[in-house]
């Protein structure tokens, strides 16, 4: 009697302790689904992921995405070390389990990671990575700015027939996707138009002395010196090349002109750098009066107290663009979400998306900025 006692009483207590388990898992709210994605910036563009969590924001205030909130998993690579892009998006995909992924912004990144995303058949749309050959990693890559051959052609038909400069030398970075393939468009369109480049040449990431090349250059008197790099590179050749001072035939000051990595708060707040008067290519205008657009640029400076860079405004139509499309296509099914993007039509957020390519480029607007006081100003929006 006793041990059925004792039997009776450890199956009560066993009995009772599965009873409260269960209770617990009762009242223990279980975590509420959501819609993940991935967002992978490398390099010091540190606000780019304002953009992204705006338009998270607003798609949430509107009941998220099928009734689920979306979440932007983010990540800034700023050493801009390739292997870590690689390892992020990996860990993004495999443990977070995004739906899709948002960047990179850098070519010589996205070129790499969109391997990763056809492999494992999910949607990536880039930022502000423009080399064309970002998307040939397979029908599941996207851009969301527009492409190097065509900004390219932008600066060289404005230096040749906007600024009638005929003669023109290029420094370019050397091994970078982005830097070597805007200069080389830049190059052909420039002479294609019968201007001609009267030097090309190539530097190493972290060179600060460019007394050397500058020389070299000088004794050619070039109309315009066009600059592929980044910002501490555009620093330090445009601070030297106006202390030489690199002037044309006339003895007059050298144009500087550059693309979109001059889009960058770091350089026009740099006090070494000497770029006014200088002409950039860019992906967006805070100045616009297109009426979507004004509102991002009202919404992001109400709450960041800063004026939206192109990256920024590129890296929210990044997120817009997947969350029309996966409206569109009536589910999270990738592959009716890459279908929708290609499908993408008229597209209207900070910037506009006329449509995409058969490489899953898009068909939109460049502008033109020049740097007065100290600060870009818009120039001239040119239209595809």
């Amino acid at each position: 009697m006793k041990k059925l006692g004792i039997t009776l009483c450890l199956c009560l207590f066993i009995s009772t302790i599965i009873g409260c388990n269960n209770v617990k898992e009762v009242l223990t709210p279980k975590a509420e689904p959501t819609v993940k994605i991935g967002f992978v910036v490398a390099g010091q563009r540190v606000t780019y992921p304002n953009g992204a969590e705006l338009a998270v924001t607003e798609i949430n205030q509107q009941g998220g995405l099928f009734g689920m909130p979306v979440e932007l998993i983010g990540h800034i690579n700023k050493e801009a070390d390739l292997d870590v892009s690689v390892k992020l998006v990996e860990s993004l995909i495999l443990n977070d389990e995004v739906i899709a992924l948002i960047g990179p912004n850098r070519s010589s990144h996205a070129v790499v990671v969109g391997p990763i995303a056809q492999k494992h058949r999910i949607p990536m749309v880039t930022t502000t990575a423009t080399n064309p050959n970002v998307t040939q990693a397979g029908d599941f890559v996207f851009m969301a700015s527009f492409t190097d051959s065509f900004q390219g052609a932008v600066m060289a038909n404005f230096a040749k027939m906007e600024l009638g400069l005929t003669t023109a030398a290029i420094i370019t970075r050397s091994g970078d996707l982005y830097t070597e393939g805007i200069s080389n468009f830049f190059l052909s369109n420039f002479n294609n138009l019968g201007g001609e480049v009267v030097a090309h040449v190539l530097f190493e990431a972290g060179t600060e002395d460019f007394t050397e090349t500058l020389t070299q250059i000088a004794d050619m008197k070039p109309d315009a010196l066009f600059t592929a790099g980044f910002v501490q590179d555009i620093s330090y050749i445009t601070k030297q090349a106006r202390e030489f001072p690199l002037l044309n035939a006339k003895d007059e000051p050298t144009v500087f002109l550059g693309a979109d990595s001059w889009d960058s708060i770091l350089l026009f707040e740099d006090e070494n750098a000497e770029i006014e008067g200088s002409y950039f290519s860019g992906h967006f205008s805070p100045e616009t009066n297109e009426p979507n657009a004004r509102e991002f640029v009202n919404t992001y400076e109400s709450i960041y107290e800063s004026t939206p860079t192109g990256g920024v405004a590129v890296s929210y139509d990044a997120v817009k663009l997947l969350y029309e499309a996966a409206l569109r296509a009536g589910s999270l099914d990738a592959e009716a979400i890459r279908d929708q993007l290609a499908a993408t039509e008229n597209y209207v957020g900070a910037t506009s998306i006329k449509s995409y390519n058969e490489n899953r480029q898009p068909t939109k607007s460049a502008v033109i900025f020049t740097i007065k006081d100290g600060q870009k100003a818009f120039y001239q929006q040119i239209d595809p």
